[in-house]
């Protein structure tokens, strides 16, 4: 079995609808549904996208992807993000980068909690 196969497993144990498709252009994307939001935005909870690099995991992940309507409650846009076309649709884009990446260690379940940490960060 593939490695970042046996990766999803480790996410669905807390998000039981996450699953991979494939871009438009052939990209591998792990899209997590239901990643609960704190007070503050606009929604309470949203759909996460990972496009997953060729080469994971000695390739980190890089940004990730909401529901193109997360804003902020009061309206305003998110810091560090706009909406774009990606992955086959049009989603909040978030540059966010991790400053370290540990290819043995490194999983997707823990750049999901890398997500989550931004999104509660309400700004």
């Amino acid at each position: 079995m593939d490695p970042v196969d046996i990766q999803l497993g480790e996410v669905r144990e807390r998000f039981s609808g996450a699953a991979f498709t494939t871009s438009p252009d052939g990209a591998r994307v792990l899209v997590v549904p239901g990643v609960s939001l704190p007070q503050g935005w606009n929604m309470g909870s949203v759909a996460l996208r990972v496009a997953v690099p060729i080469g994971f995991p000695h390739v980190k992940p890089d940004c990730f992807y909401a529901d193109a309507n997360l804003r902020l409650a009061d309206g305003g846009e998110p810091a560090s993000s706009r909406v774009q076309a990606a992955l086959g649709g049009s989603y909040r884009w978030f540059s966010w980068h991790l400053s370290a990446w540990d290819p043995v260690r490194g999983s997707l379940g823990q750049y999901i909690h890398f997500c989550e940490r931004r999104l509660k960060e309400v700004r």
